[in-house]
């Protein structure tokens, strides 16, 4: 413990133990809420088959009070263990009174209402966040109210005990970020809330009403600030924003998985997580999925074309020629009577471009059916006459219920294209087609089908997506987002990723101008850059810097918080099986010097595969996308440790044969490097990579 002040550590011990009595006393009374309201709770279920609307509604009361309850009494018991981890001492310019405030990972308040403990996400937490000593202000529902802060602190408590704080004028100062820093990745992730940083800080609180992209590099907390921003969000504006309304999206089941699993933490629950390929499938539902659907793949080097906002105009404009053909646009005269203009009907389907196709049909048949009733149904009687003609022309623009084949729609943009397409776009093209019509899941084509869904027929779950998170948003590439924005017109999106750590290199994003400028609004929507990186040493860094300086492609300057380390360690080996054996060995160093997580990273799948069925045979078969993050030793692909990090990493054959020097390769070996929060190890038969020299 660094020294301290003795009548201000005496007054913190108190402080502690005086919460910790307070926060006892709250669990005791909501304890016996619990019971009371589980036994009340019972019994209307016990006579629930009764049928009485009465108590139905009593049961769902009761339910909801049930719930709450439970999560009242919850959010007290972690309490007990660390009630806070900052406070604030301040006063408002505007009144005459002093502030102390304790702030943690939930609000707290007692039984008569009063906060004990304020939430980190409540606007008066930004001053924490944000603030200097000194003159400051925050914004509060009613506007900016100014300050004066005395003292920011930050406290280092376990069990109900208090071991260290930090006063500071920045919130993680040197010697506290760097001893959190320096922990393992089971405990820097339950501490999380304390740290984040000024830069990320402004855009968890950025206001919901527009989308936000950040470019942050490895090891920036680009991730994290995404977590806090959906619980910030919610938080804050309950009433426009619920819970299932927000979809987390990540590229594989394990990184959902690692990054949500923090979520019950900062109080959210009930959201939505999937991959992209998983929320298409959604979207299109049964009806529209490929009738024999394999593991998904994604694009090549032949396929850069399907990846652009191009490719997607291309189909705006094939649906629009539909539309028009399948839509009468001509005058509608009955017995000589002009009914409807040709310039007319065009004019009233100019003002539904938002709509589908099925409602555009369902508004012009009813447009017609007033009209009609207007001009022969003078006395308002509906007579036979009447009747038959507006039967007549009931369906006269067609049936909106009819039964759309958007697969074989899809087919036919995709061979038209291919009749018109130049040499270097036709490989890609025919490929999708190809893999379309085996009823293979491509990520393309299945957001290609479920666009062409939302032209053809109106479709509620495409109008539940109120905001989306995507992680590691540089591998889909600009037209899927492109898609997402048209199809989900009332969604604002935070976009988090990294275009160094673009792993599909051909079809993903290896720059956001695009994006931002043509996809995104620049003058509504935000664009940040996380250049401070956190994860690794300054030993790694360095490593994972010499790799990027031979790229061709214009990369984000990475600023690392300057911790040491281990110096990266590169073992040569004589062939495949020495390499497997210097690899067990360097588990056994890591495992000694107490890591709880160790990867050990491949270039492929197959190779991961193998690598795993020599390290742990016990693991042999088991499918990637059915892994979980775990402790101990994991043998994965690259493409599986994106947004991942751990203690420790060793990267498998790291040699110029398995990793050339390109752009495409170097991104791939970055994200490799990138992966290790304390020590690195490199091993390689042959030649070792040049991109490593």
């Amino acid at each position: 413990m660094a020294e301290k002040n003795t009548r201000e550590w005496k007054h913190e011990v108190k402080h502690l133990g005086e919460m910790k009595g307070k926060l006892e006393k709250n669990i005791e009374v909501y304890l016996n809420k619990k019971e009371i309201i589980d036994k009340k709770t019972k019994e209307l279920y016990d006579n629930y088959h009764s049928n009485n609307p009465e108590l139905i509604s009593d049961l769902m009361v009761s339910l909801d009070i049930q719930d709450q309850t439970a999560l009242t009494l919850q959010r007290n018991l972690k309490a007990s263990l660390k009630p806070y981890f900052g406070r604030i001492d301040f006063s408002e310019e505007r009144k005459d009174v002093y502030y102390s405030f304790y702030i943690g990972k939930s609000g707290i308040a007692d039984e008569n209402g009063q906060m004990l403990i304020v939430d980190w996400r409540a606007p008066i937490s930004s001053v924490y966040y944000e603030s200097d000593i000194g003159k400051s202000e925050y914004t509060a529902p009613g506007g900016m109210i100014p300050v004066n802060l005395d003292l920011k602190r930050t406290f280092e408590i376990e069990n109900a005990a208090l071991y260290d704080y930090y006063d500071t004028e920045v919130v993680a100062n040197d010697d506290f970020l760097l001893k959190y820093l320096s922990k393992n990745k089971e405990v820097v992730l339950g501490e999380i809330i304390a740290t984040i940083q000024k830069e990320q800080n402004a855009i968890i609180r950025d206001t919901p009403w527009h989308s936000v992209v950040v470019q942050g590099v490895a090891g920036s907390g680009k991730t994290t600030v995404a977590m806090h921003r959906i619980s910030y969000i919610l938080y804050n504006f309950p009433a426009r924003f619920k819970p299932q309304e927000f979809y987390v999206i990540g590229s594989n089941r394990m990184l959902l998985g690692y990054i949500t699993g923090m979520l019950p933490d900062l109080d959210v629950r009930g959201i939505n997580q999937m991959t992209m390929e998983e929320l298409f499938v959604q979207l299109l539902g049964a009806n529209y999925l490929p009738k024999a659907p394999k593991k998904l793949k994604t694009v090549d080097k032949n396929a850069v074309f399907v990846g652009s906002i191009g490719f997607f105009d291309k189909l705006t404009a094939y649906m629009d020629n539909l539309e028009r053909e399948l839509i009468k646009c001509r005058d509608i005269v009955h017995n000589g009577a002009l009914i409807m203009t040709a310039e007319e009907i065009s004019s009233y389907i100019s003002g539904l471009s938002a709509h589908s196709f099925e409602s555009k049909l369902t508004l012009l048949n009813d447009r017609l059916q007033l009209l009609l009733t207007h001009k022969y149904d003078s006395r308002g009687d509906g007579g036979d006459e009447v009747k038959e003609i507006l039967r007549k022309y009931r369906n006269y623009f067609g049936k909106p219920n009819q039964k759309i084949d958007v697969g074989k729609l899809y087919s036919g943009f995709l061979t038209a294209m291919i009749a018109e397409s130049s040499h270097e776009d036709i490989a890609g093209l025919t490929m999708l087609l190809a893999r379309h019509e085996n009823g293979e899941r491509e990520l393309h084509n299945l957001c290609m089908l479920a666009y062409i869904k939302t032209r053809m027929k109106t479709a509620a779950e495409y109008q539940s997506v109120k905001h989306m998170v995507v992680d590691e948003a540089q591998d889909f590439g600009v037209m899927i987002f492109y898609a997402l924005k048209t199809m989900l017109r009332g969604c604002t999106f935070t976009v988090m990723g990294d275009v160094s750590q673009n792993i599909n290199y051909f079809s993903g994003m290896n720059g956001w101008n695009t994006l931002t400028s043509e996809v995104f609004n620049e003058k509504e929507d935000r664009f940040y850059v996380l250049s401070k990186s956190y994860r690794n040493t300054i030993e790694i860094s360095q490593y994972a810097a010499k790799v990027l300086n031979k790229c061709s492609f214009e990369a984000y300057a990475i600023s690392p918080v300057i911790r040491s380390g281990r110096q990266v360690e590169e073992i040569s080996a004589k062939d495949g099986g020495e390499m497997l054996r210097l690899v067990r060995t360097e588990i056994e160093g890591m495992n000694g010097r107490g890591y709880d997580t160790i990867a050990v990273i491949c270039r492929t799948a197959e190779e991961a595969e193998l690598v795993r069925e020599a390290l742990t045979p016990e693991a042999a078969g088991k499918s990637y996308e059915d892994m979980l993050f775990t402790k101990g030793v994991m043998t994965l692909p690259i493409s599986l440790t994106k947004g991942l990090e751990f203690d420790a990493v060793i990267l498998y054959d790291a040699s110029s044969e398995n990793y050339r020097v390109n752009d495409a390769d170097a991104k791939l070996l970055y994200v490799a490097i990138t992966r290790a929060l304390h020590e690195l190890s490199v091993v390689y038969t042959g030649e070792k990579s040049k991109l490593l020299e």
